[in-house]
């Protein structure tokens, strides 16, 4: 019996790892990694006539010089929780969820 949970917890893991190993060594324009472990995601977006993308799940905008090249002709997004403030007992108080980075299909015309 422990062999076979032993298994089935392996091939959860396994499924969850490669999931996310796109993000493993994304980098923004500047050359920071961008992921945290969880923070990256496919994302519904799309492009505003000015260059810049409209993101209707996050009702964000993501300015047209933040865009990196997809890795996969999708879009991505990755985030982080600011910290805000820390609060009386010296423990960080999360800011709103803000985009660290922001990945677009660049098609040439």
């Amino acid at each position: 019996m422990n062999k076979l949970l032993a298994t089935i917890a392996l091939l959860c893991l396994s499924n969850t790892v490669l999931a996310h190993d796109i993000y493993s060594n994304l980098r923004d324009r500047d050359g920071h990694l961008c992921c945290g472990g969880q923070d990256c995601m496919p994302v519904e977006a799309l492009a505003l006539p000015d260059g810049n993308y409209y993101l209707p799940k996050s009702d964000e905008i993501i300015p047209a010089d933040m865009a990196t090249p997809s890795p996969d002709d999708r879009f991505h997004r990755c985030t982080y929780y600011p910290i805000s403030k820390v609060d009386r007992w010296g423990e960080p108080v999360w800011g709103k969820h803000k985009t660290r980075c922001f990945f677009a299909p660049m098609h040439s015309s």
